[in-house]
């Protein structure tokens, strides 16, 4: 087993130890690639160097073993771009012949013993190695999530190329469109098998970004729509003029119909042969229910503003948005659990007792006017306490440096507390002279006696 460190060196050293790797791993005969290399560095034919190294790339995948290969791979990078750098040559033409030679086709042909996480790991040191404004780029990052794909690897493109792909796009200079649109559909793909809420974060980042809009077509954002809506956990799509996008006209309907949370509206419209149509893309009962959930924060929101208390009976819900009492539990329920209110629920009272309206999941649908005044209200409200907290910043900062005493209460009690103290030092110590005494006055009357006998002997 053979280890490399990649050093920065000079480019014989480099081009020697690759080639004796090369000769362990492939157990050549009279050392057959240190040999060849040494001979056209000696003849200074660095054209025929150069095209024997990226020739050799191609035996990493189908001779090397793990342990080899990762180094190997790194000292490869650094022997050819220290090469082309002498050479005064574009060295990313060597790199993309290295990358097509590591791709999922090649190590699905291979049957490589190589892992396919060392495989990723080389693409990823090539792609940090490859400026940012390359097409290549886009290129290294397909063989990476090809590779991640087949081998059941799709945590590994999340969080990082998640968050990180579209900077990296958009800083590639003529990108081919079409690419970036088919790798961002596989990407959103895979990452939506484990992780729908990210995905859908990604993709609609993607979306609303300018300079990608004419990438995606009607097809793209219909997918995404029927995703978003499908999700287990609820994904609001806050641009108000994306079912304007849509090629469906129902599915566009719809969206906005779930977008408001308008759920008079959207039980009549799925009742239509229009809306039926759609039951074929989507659960429009598990729908149904999405929208009545994120109707009702706005609904508790009014009657605890109308009426000042926090605790709802379900058959008040239940008037309030079209259904049984028996539903409301399990739209409440949901509600829970989606984070749209927090509260507590009691069975046998059946009453609902409201903590705190999420606005985070506030619905698209325009503001009213008495909305706005409320907006207004709170506004006001939190610009007299910023007013309260720069007041108490200028205090602070105009008594910098200046010792404050602690609040009269505080002096108080710290007053007594040693009053307190010394009054049990004393008593303690009085105690302990009294203990003192006590043991003294025993020996003195002993002494006293034994003087008496003694007189009294001496008298006889």
């Amino acid at each position: 087993m053979s280890f490399t460190v990649v050093l920065d060196r000079y480019l014989n050293e480099s081009v020697t130890e690759y080639g004796a790797i090369l000769d362990l791993e492939l157990r050549t005969t009279d050392h057959k690639y240190q040999n060849e290399f040494n001979e056209l560095l000696q003849n200074d034919n660095k054209d025929a160097l150069l095209a024997k190294l990226v020739d050799s790339a191609k035996v990493f995948l189908k001779n090397m073993g793990d342990n080899a290969f990762e180094p190997t791979a790194n000292l490869y990078i650094n022997t050819i771009d220290s090469l082309t750098s002498e050479m005064d040559v574009d060295v990313l033409g060597p790199i993309e012949s290295a990358v097509k030679n590591l791709g999922v086709e090649q190590y699905i042909a291979s049957k490589s013993n190589v892992k396919p996480t060392s495989v990723i790991s080389v693409l990823s040191n090539v792609f940090n190695f490859v400026p940012e404004t390359s097409r290549l780029r886009v290129l290294i990052l397909q063989q990476i999530v090809d590779l991640a794909s087949r081998n059941y690897l799709q945590s590994l493109l999340s969080p990082t190329i998640a968050k990180n792909f579209l900077c990296w796009i958009l800083k590639v200079e003529d990108a081919d469109t079409e690419d970036v649109r088919k790798l961002a559909n596989q990407i959103f793909a895979e990452i939506y098998t484990f992780n729908q809420t990210e995905a859908l974060t990604f993709y609609s980042n993607l979306l609303q970004n300018e300079n990608l809009e004419s990438a995606f077509n009607a097809e793209d954002r219909e997918n995404f729509v029927l995703k978003a809506l499908s999700a287990k956990k609820y994904f609001a799509i806050k641009d108000a003029c994306f079912s304007s996008k849509l090629n469906d006209p129902a599915l566009a309907q719809l969206l906005v119909l779930v977008q408001t949370a308008n759920l008079k509206e959207f039980n009549t419209f799925i009742s239509t042969s229009e809306g039926k149509s759609l039951s074929v893309k989507l659960d429009l009962d598990t729908l149904s229910l999405r929208v009545k959930c994120t109707a009702i924060p706005k609904i508790l929101e009014t009657l605890s503003e109308e009426s000042g208390k926090h605790a709802f009976g379900y058959e008040e819900i239940a008037k309030e948005i079209c259904v049984s009492g028996a539903e409301v539990e399990e739209i409440l329920i949901e509600c829970i659990q989606q984070g749209f209110i927090t509260g507590r629920l009691s069975q046998p009272e059946e009453i609902l007792y409201l903590n705190r309206v999420n606005s985070a999941y506030a619905t698209n649908a325009p503001l009213t006017a008495e909305e706005w005044q409320k907006a207004g209200k709170y506004l006001q409200k939190w610009s007299v306490t910023i007013d309260g907290l720069q007041s108490l910043i200028k205090n602070l900062i105009s008594k910098n440096g200046k010792r404050m005493l602690p609040p009269e209460a505080i002096q108080i009690f710290h007053q007594q507390k040693q009053e307190m103290k010394e009054q049990m030092q004393k008593e303690r110590e009085r105690r302990q002279e009294q203990d003192k005494q006590e043991n003294i006055e025993p020996e003195h009357k002993g002494g006293e006696s034994q003087t008496a006998t003694a007189e009294e002997v001496s008298v006889a």
